[in-house]
């Protein structure tokens, strides 16, 4: 598999007019789908980078809402996906605005403290340390929380895509493993959303463990998980077989003061990288193995 695609000039697309080959229904009607879906996912790659606080939360459902029409194009997914598109893209502003709202007030109290620092910098050293240290919390606080996802604490999408360029950059060997709970969705229904906190947490803490020190574990939207692991593609899919075994299996959480187990089942997908990939192309591939990977186990 080669890391990246070039369009050549043989492709009906950018021949010249006159040189293109008549195009029947179903191809311009595939064409107008691809460009569609494509545009979906840069809209949602601009929604994460434009706010990052709340930035992937929308892009997953913008993500989601695409995986949706990739599978079922009919006129009447058009018709709902763009209503849910609208939908998202309404809450989004909503919450970005808040979200910059409430980092203006962050801002001015920190301007507030720097104030006062130079204040009491004149008087006496007492009044000045617990000014500095507020700040040093502050400023501590905002890197954590720009590297670590704050539910399962392991690395959030940005320091993924973060490590991962960094790979590209120095030309190292590395594949990309995918982890996915089935049905999600049906635990948060069924058990409230607490109780789907709790298996995601659990899940990391069984991940964890099964990641070298150099390599890393994300989490990668709501429900899924990556692991940037320095080896070529063979080993990637052996260590994936065990490590999503290892994720699988029954999981206890607490729902209304009284426990539950419940069986957790995990689909898994793997991408070799190359240099010259872009973190885009390798979304994409890892999605394509997902797909193939669970068309095979249907056919099974």
């Amino acid at each position: 598999m080669k890391g990246t695609e070039t369009l050549s000039d043989t492709d009906p697309i950018l021949a010249p007019a006159t040189d293109r080959p008549a195009l029947d229904r179903n191809d311009t009607a595939r064409l107008i789908l691809e460009c569609y879906l494509s545009s979906v996912l840069v809209l949602a790659e601009c929604v994460e980078a434009a706010c990052p606080p709340v930035g992937p939360l929308y892009y997953d459902q913008l993500v989601r809402i695409r995986r949706r029409l990739a599978y079922d194009s009919s006129a009447r997914t058009l018709l709902e996906t763009r209503e849910s598109i609208e939908t998202t893209l309404s809450a989004y502003a909503d919450q970005a605005r808040a979200c910059y709202d409430l980092r203006s007030k962050d801002l001015e109290r920190i301007l507030e403290i720097l104030s006062r620092i130079e204040e009491a910098a004149a008087d006496k050293k007492e009044l000045l340390e617990p000014l500095l240290e507020e700040v040093r919390k502050r400023l501590m606080a905002g890197r954590e929380t720009s590297i670590v996802d704050a539910l399962t604490g392991l690395a959030n999408r940005r320091e993924l895509e973060r490590q991962v360029n960094l790979r590209l950059a120095g030309g190292r060997q590395f594949c990309v493993l995918f982890f996915d709970i089935d049905d999600f969705g049906r635990f948060n229904e069924t058990l409230g959303r607490e109780s789907g906190d709790q298996v995601l947490k659990q899940f990391a803490e069984r991940l964890l463990p099964q990641v070298r020190a150099r390599d890393v574990a994300a989490r990668w939207l709501a429900d899924e998980f990556i692991v940037v692991m320095e080896c070529g593609i063979e080993d990637a899919r052996r260590r994936s077989l065990q490590m999503a075994q290892w994720l699988r299996g029954p999981y206890t959480v607490e729902s209304e003061g009284d426990q539950a187990k419940i069986e957790i089942r995990v689909s898994a997908a793997v991408t070799e990288c190359f240099t010259g990939d872009t973190p885009r192309q390798i979304w994409l591939r890892l999605e394509e193995d997902f797909h193939a990977q669970n068309n095979a186990a249907a056919v099974a």
